[in-house]
Protein backbone atom coordinates (compact mmCIF):
# COMPACT_ATOMS: atom_id res chain seq x y z
CA UNK A 1 0.00 0.00 0.00
CA UNK A 2 1.12 3.22 -1.25
CA UNK A 3 0.18 6.47 0.58
CA UNK A 4 0.25 10.10 -0.73
CA UNK A 5 0.71 12.69 1.70
CA UNK A 6 -0.56 16.79 1.31
CA UNK A 7 0.13 19.23 4.24
CA UNK A 8 -1.57 22.60 3.75
CA UNK A 9 -0.29 25.61 5.45
CA UNK A 10 -2.38 28.39 4.54
CA UNK A 11 -1.01 32.05 5.53
CA UNK A 12 -2.76 35.70 5.77
CA UNK A 13 0.81 37.17 6.11
CA UNK A 14 2.70 36.43 9.13
CA UNK A 15 -0.78 34.77 10.27
CA UNK A 16 -1.02 31.01 9.70
CA UNK A 17 -4.89 30.50 9.30
CA UNK A 18 -4.54 26.12 8.74
CA UNK A 19 -2.63 23.45 8.82
CA UNK A 20 -4.10 20.38 7.82
CA UNK A 21 -2.74 16.70 6.68
CA UNK A 22 -4.26 14.31 4.34
CA UNK A 23 -3.57 11.33 3.00
CA UNK A 24 -4.69 8.91 0.75
CA UNK A 25 -3.99 5.98 -0.66
CA UNK A 26 -2.68 5.78 -4.02
CA UNK A 27 -4.75 3.00 -5.26
CA UNK A 28 -7.96 5.19 -4.68
CA UNK A 29 -6.41 8.59 -5.97
CA UNK A 30 -8.22 9.82 -9.40
CA UNK A 31 -5.87 10.82 -12.19
CA UNK A 32 -7.28 13.95 -14.28
CA UNK A 33 -4.92 14.57 -17.65
CA UNK A 34 -4.23 18.22 -18.52
CA UNK A 35 -4.22 17.91 -22.21
CA UNK A 36 -2.32 15.68 -24.34
CA UNK A 37 1.28 16.16 -22.70
CA UNK A 38 0.84 13.10 -19.73
CA UNK A 39 0.72 15.52 -17.03
CA UNK A 40 -2.35 15.12 -14.46
CA UNK A 41 -3.30 16.25 -11.38
CA UNK A 42 -5.25 14.02 -8.55
CA UNK A 43 -8.14 14.11 -7.11
CA UNK A 44 -6.01 15.00 -3.90
CA UNK A 45 -4.44 18.08 -5.48
CA UNK A 46 -7.96 19.72 -6.81
CA UNK A 47 -9.56 19.27 -2.71
CA UNK A 48 -6.57 20.77 -1.28
CA UNK A 49 -6.70 23.78 -3.70
CA UNK A 50 -10.42 23.93 -3.17
CA UNK A 51 -9.51 24.13 0.73
CA UNK A 52 -6.87 26.54 0.63
CA UNK A 53 -8.97 28.84 -1.75
CA UNK A 54 -12.09 29.07 0.59
CA UNK A 55 -9.93 29.86 3.46
CA UNK A 56 -8.20 32.71 1.94
CA UNK A 57 -11.43 34.01 0.66
CA UNK A 58 -13.07 33.96 3.98
CA UNK A 59 -14.27 37.12 6.07
CA UNK A 60 -12.27 38.69 9.24
CA UNK A 61 -15.13 37.45 10.90
CA UNK A 62 -14.52 33.67 9.58
CA UNK A 63 -11.13 33.99 10.23
CA UNK A 64 -11.31 34.93 14.06
CA UNK A 65 -9.07 36.39 16.20
CA UNK A 66 -5.40 36.39 15.46
CA UNK A 67 -3.97 34.66 19.32
CA UNK A 68 -0.69 36.26 20.68
CA UNK A 69 0.66 32.90 20.63
CA UNK A 70 0.60 32.46 17.20
CA UNK A 71 3.06 35.55 16.85
CA UNK A 72 5.15 33.76 18.99
CA UNK A 73 5.59 30.90 16.61
CA UNK A 74 6.39 33.16 13.62
CA UNK A 75 9.46 34.47 15.84
CA UNK A 76 11.13 31.59 16.42
CA UNK A 77 11.47 30.86 13.10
Amino acid sequence: MKMKKRVLCVYDGPRRLWKDDMMLDSEFEVRMHLGDSGAYVTDLDVNTLKRADALLNATEEEKGPWAPDEAADIQQL
